[in-house]
Formats: structure tokens, sequence, C-alpha cells
């Protein structure tokens, strides 16, 4: 997040809770555990662009000893400290407003697991990515690892065949969906701006954010910009067995169908090692 993104976040507040009820959110959650499971037992995270605090509070169900939340949007911080009340363990958990991009050593640093659910799309261009990764390295332990939800990886040289079939699928306008996303300007590294709206549930408001889809180029560079040393991988992005039944449940066959076949995964997963 930057600061011209802040705006948004602090005028949507605690409607952001909505977006995690959307059935997408079944993907992505399970996707993350999976992600952040090698390193969770035990550890000390700091959650970069933790919003309302979602995933800051069931990392520590997951098994992390403290988690540190940072987020840009002072709204978004009183909405996570304002949830702390139903945490059991909530002396394990605080919030703090801060900016990723600079940010800085937080805690003492030596965080043996830093993360970003939805931080590095907001990066225009490699530099802000590699703004935002500098902090992720300067608050990890070597050997520490950094794990985020971002858009989808993508190679610069596939970037405009993956825009058309955004583009083609938008056009079809599925009520069920419940978002879209329009690419806007084109970037200088090769990817483009993005605009994504929202609506979980039928009548809501919609959720809107501003960001960016970058190639996986501009990722890898940024990376070692920062001072990465260590492997860079993009997860495979899987529907498991263990959410199926509930998330069928909730939106049905057809819903996953289309996110897995005709649209296409909107995110993706980015395991990043500090050191080798």
């Amino acid at each position: 997040m930057t600061q011209e993104t802040t705006p948004q976040y602090d005028a949507i507040g605690e409607r952001y809770n909505r977006v995690k009820e959307m059935p997408a959110t079944f993907i992505e959650q399970s996707n993350f555990r999976v992600a952040v499971a090698p390193y969770i037992q035990g550890a000390r995270v700091l959650d970069l662009a933790c919003g309302t605090g979602y995933y800051s509070r069931l990392m520590l169900e997951w098994g992390a000893s403290q988690v540190v939340g940072v987020d840009l949007s002072s709204k978004m911080v009183a909405v996570a400290e304002k949830m702390l009340a139903a945490v059991p363990s909530k002396d394990k958990l605080q919030f703090l407003v801060g900016d990723a991009n600079g940010l800085g050593v937080v805690d003492g640093g030596e965080f043996d697991l830093v993360t970003g659910v939805w931080l590095l799309p907001y990066a225009a261009d490699k530099e802000g990515l590699a703004g935002m990764l500098e902090t992720a390295v300067s608050n990890l332990r070597e050997g520490g690892v950094f794990v985020g939800i971002t858009t989808v990886g993508v190679k610069r040289e596939d970037m405009e065949e993956h825009k058309l079939r955004n583009d083609r699928f938008r056009e079809r306008k599925i009520k069920s969906w419940g978002m879209e996303v329009t690419y806007t300007e084109k970037t200088k590294d090769g990817g483009y701006g993005t605009w994504l709206s929202t609506r979980p549930k039928h009548g809501d408001q919609a959720v809107e954010f501003l960001g960016y889809h970058l190639p996986c180029e501009a990722y890898e560079a940024a990376a070692r910009e920062a001072g990465f040393k260590g492997k860079l991988e993009w997860k495979e992005v899987k529907f498991l067995d263990e959410i199926r039944e509930e998330a069928v449940a909730v939106a049905g066959e057809e819903f996953f169908r289309e996110l897995f076949e005709d649209f296409g995964i909107h995110f993706g997963v980015i395991v990043i090692d500090k050191s080798v």
C-alpha cells in the first residue's frame, strides 16, 4: 500500500471484512495456509498490509507465537484493534500504523516470517516492489521467509494474452462472480494498472481497489534489488480437497469451474527465502 491508496482503505473501513466472506476467499485462504505451514509453528510473524487483521488472527490460530500487523490505513488498524476483544490470545497480537514501503525495522526485527497479503499489487513499478520487499528483508532473521498473496504470476511476454482473457471474461458480466477486474494503463515494466470492483453479496455497496499487475520478471528483479538472495517461487494455486465440500456448498460447482477454467485464478502465491 502507498500513501496514495490510503484514502480508499480509510473509506472502506469495516466493509473490508465482507470481502473476506466472498467464495474466492476459500481458495485464497487455503492456499495461503499451505504456503505458510512450513514456517508458522512458533514463529514471530510480521504481517504487512494487515488490513483489519483477518490473516493476523488466523496465523495465531495456525501456530504463530506472535504476530505484529502493520497497515497504512489508521481506519483499518482501528477495526483490527476493535476485533481484538474476541481473540483468546490477544496478548500475542498487536497492530501498528505504518507504510510497508520504507517502514524500517519493527519491534526489533528478527521475524521468522514476513507476510504480505495483497501488499505487492500496490507497487506501480519494480522500484516500488523493491521498497516493500526491502522492508521484509530488514525485518527477517537469516533463514527467514516472505510469503505473499499478489496478482497471478504472468511472464512479460504473456501479459497481453492474460489481459485479453480477463477482458473476455469481464464482458460476460457473470452476476454470481461478485468481482470484476479492469486492466487500465500499461506500466513501464510491461504490466498494467488494475481496477478491482467487488460486491460480496447482492445489494452490497461495491468495494473497489486500485492496484497494478506487474510481470514475474519485475518481481524477480525487485527481490534481488531488495536483498533477497534465496529462492523465489510461485506456488501452484489449487482447489484443495479439504475445503471443496464447504466451498461448493456456499457457491456451487459452477462458480469454481469458472474460477479455475474460464477466468483462471485471480491471484498468485509467492515465497521468497531471505538467504540461500
